[in-house]
Formats: structure tokens, sequence, C-alpha cells
């Protein structure tokens, strides 16, 4: 506001004004400087001149000038065209979709029942109490990521085109969604290819996860509470067969290795068993350590009795001739024992560059034969009893990863249609257009500013 917009009062009129505290601070302030001063006489007039002269007269305060603002100036109230094409762009692109879709779910759409279940996948506990904290904590771990990752999988199976089939072939899936009672927009087309189905269940179904509980929450809806309630078990039944599956699979992967390395050492104990009974079988001996130890045995006694004619000789000597017939038999009897002796060694020893004994082998080389076949069969059987024992600790570790699904909330025929969430979808196509056809008008006032 400038000087030239101020409009000056007369003095008549600053009655009807209020003055402001300056104004009135400025007014007194002029009164008192053109107020005449009072002057006291004197006792002695005559020696003293009168040097009181006639004050002139005070001239007047200039007036005061006070201002008014003039009125408001009114001004004409016009709207512009861009106005106008935001109004009407407002109402057909935010209130209308919101009434259409308003008036679709209050008089078109059809209830939905729904039912809600809760399940978890779980292994079992190792109670065996034999185990050290971190090899507890390590277990626990192992088990947990399992058990989170089986979740996971059968979160998905759950949404996947293999439950989509199973539901088709044993729960009536396309007769239970394409009934004449419901809406045109949520009732399916029975000839839509496979794709389109599993789009059509995942809107009709969802399976949330709890990361922290491990609890997977299933929603089934149908236009039916008992359509519901069918759909619903049948899902857990073919959940249950996975888990399972997953579970006796991986018990099987856990085991085969170790099963394959019981069945090696089996067949390699077998076959040790059998060359041990056929080496007996042809030497017509069971154990040549025997037979050897037998001979040592027989040789021993020889030699003490050639040790003992030997001593006998010698006292017929010193008192017989040589020529006697008592020295004679003595000497022959000692001859044969030597004789004897040396061929039951013969048998125990090995033959010398092709020397043939009586016997087929000599003894030597059946023992160092038995020998190898025995020291065979006892790895053999060392083999497979500690394969064996690994394949129990494999069992005993593959029940630890036994995975089953546990149902503790399991979802019953609803009585009241929970959906379809009408007011949730009229508030999300309202916002959502609002701030779409917001967006727009944004822009378009700024290019407008641009270009203007």
């Amino acid at each position: 506001m400038t000087n030239n917009t101020l409009v000056p009062l007369p003095d008549g009129d600053r009655r009807g004004t209020r003055m402001t505290r300056t104004e009135r601070r400025q007014r007194r302030l002029a009164e008192r400087r053109h107020a005449p001063v009072p002057v006291e006489p004197e006792d002695d007039a005559e020696t003293l001149p009168d040097l009181r002269e006639e004050a002139p007269a005070p001239a007047p305060p200039p007036p005061v000038q006070v201002f008014a603002l003039p009125p408001r100036v009114q001004l004409a109230k016009t709207t512009s065209r861009f106005a106008h094409i935001a109004r009407w762009s407002f109402g057909l692109c935010v209130i209308l979709p919101a009434i259409i879709v308003a008036g679709f779910y209050v008089f078109m759409a059809s209830p939905q029942y729904a039912t809600n279940s809760l399940f978890s996948v779980r292994g079992s506990a190792d109670s065996s109490g034999a185990m050290d904290g971190a090899g507890l904590f390590a277990a626990a771990g192992g088990s947990v990521g399992t058990e989170i990752a089986d979740s996971f999988i059968v979160q998905e199976y759950i949404l996947s085109r293999a439950m989509v089939q199973s539901l088709i072939s044993e729960a009536n899936f396309l007769e239970v969604y394409s009934r004449p009672s419901a809406d045109p927009y949520y009732r399916l087309d029975p000839t839509i290819p496979i794709e389109n189905l599993v789009k059509y269940w995942n809107m009709m179904a969802s399976v949330e996860y709890d990361l922290e509980t491990g609890i997977l929450t299933l929603t089934v809806r149908a236009f039916r509470p008992g359509d519901a309630e069918a759909i619903t078990r049948k899902v857990i039944e073919k959940s249950e067969d996975l888990v399972n599956e997953i579970s006796l699979r991986a018990r099987e992967d856990s085991v085969r290795a170790a099963q394959r390395e019981v069945d090696l050492a089996e067949t390699r104990y077998a076959d040790a068993r059998k060359a041990v009974a056929a080496f007996r079988g042809d030497t017509q001996e069971i154990s040549p350590e025997k037979t050897a130890e037998t001979r040592q045995s027989v040789v021993g006694n020889l030699e003490s009795e050639v040790a003992k004619l030997e001593s006998l000789l010698t006292a017929l000597r010193s008192t017989m001739s040589d020529n006697s017939p008592r020295v004679i038999y003595v000497r022959n009897q000692i001859d044969a024992l030597r004789q004897q002796i040396e061929a039951e060694r013969r048998r125990v020893a090995i033959a010398d560059q092709g020397d043939v004994v009586n016997d087929d082998q000599v003894l030597t080389e059946r023992l160092s034969r038995y020998e190898e076949l025995v020291a065979e069969r006892e790895f053999a059987l060392n083999q497979y009893q500690s394969s064996y024992e690994t394949l129990e600790a494999a069992r005993i570790e593959a029940l630890k990863q036994q995975r089953y699904l546990s149902v503790f909330v399991r979802g019953e025929a609803p009585e009241e249609a929970t959906y379809p969430e009408a007011l949730r979808w009229v508030a999300i196509v309202g916002v959502t257009c609002f701030l779409i056809w917001g967006f727009c008008i944004l822009i378009a006032a700024a290019i407008r500013d641009r270009i203007t």
C-alpha cells in the first residue's frame, strides 16, 4: 500500500475516527510547545522596568491529518478453462470409478466364504542327551534351517500348477469355482488354459509364512461354505503327502550310501568264507595250522626218542662190542627214527626244485594259502561290522531328519461371508485414482505455467 491510496479526512471528521497512541502523543507535545509560559510579578515594580511585554498570540496548531484505508476492492470472480478441466477430470477419473466399483460390490458381487488353517512343518527332536553344547547348537541350527526350507517348499507347492491339477482331478475345482450363482468378475471360465487357472487359484487362495513362529496360514475362498472346506481339506492332504515324500527321500538319500557299503562288505565277507570252505574241501583238512602243530609235536617226540636211544647206545657200547646184537638193534632203531624225522620235516618244509613228496602240496604252502584266506576273511568281517555300524548311525540320523506336517487349526465351513472386501477395494480404487489424477494435474499445471 502506498501513500497515494490514503485519503485525508477533514478536522470535523476526526471525532468518528479512532486515534492511535502515537498520534495522541504527538498532539500533546504540540500543545505543550505552543502553550504560554506564566511569569510571577516582583514586589519592587518601580526599580525594575516592566519587562513584560505583551506576548504575541500563539499560532494555532497545525491540523492533524488522519488517514483511513479505502474500502477493499471487490474483484470480479472468474474461473479459468484449466480449472473447469480439472473439475471435470476429477469427477471422471476419481469419483466415477469409485462409484462404479462401489456399485459392483453392492449390487453384483457374490458373497465369498473363507476358511483359515494354521499348520507348520516339524521335525523329530534329538532326545539322546549325549551331545555337547556345540553339537546341540549345530544340530538345532541345521534342523531349523531344514524346517524353514521345507516350509517355503510347501508354500510354493500350494500355489503351484501341481496343486491346481490335483484339485481339478480330485476336488472338482472347475465345478466349484464356475457355478452360475457367482458374479461375472469372480466366476471361473473352465475353458481357459492351465496358466490362467493357476493365476485364478492364486487370487482365491493365499499362503503366508511367519518366519519367527514357523507357522503357515492358509486362506481359501469359495462361493459356498462347504466348497471352501472341501478345497481346504484337499490342499492340506496334498501338503502332508509332499512333506512325507520329502522326508522319505531325505532318509533314503542318507541311508542309501551306507547300505551300499554294507552290501559290498557283505559280498566280500561271503566270498572270503566260500574261499576258506573251498580250500578245506580241496585239502581235506580243517586247519593246516593244526596239522603243522601236530606234525611238529610228532617230530619233537621222535627226536626225544632218538635222544633216549642214543643215550642207551652209549651205555651199551661201554659194556658191549659194536657187533653185539643189542647194539646193532639200538643203532638200527636210531637210524629208523632219524629217517622218520627227516620224512616228517620234508613233509612240513617246501619241496626243493620239484621234489615231490607224498602229499600233493607241502604243508608250508597250504599253511601260507590258508593264512591268506583267513586274513581276507577277517578283513572282510571287520569291514562288514564297520559298515553295518555306519548304516545304523545313518538310520538314526535319518530318523532325526524326519519331517511331518503338524496341523493345529483346520479350516471348517464358515457361517458368514467375509469376502469380497467392498470398503477396502473402494478405498483402494479411490485413492489410486486420486493419486494418478493429482500427478497428471500437477504435470499439466507445470506445462501450462511453462507455456504462459
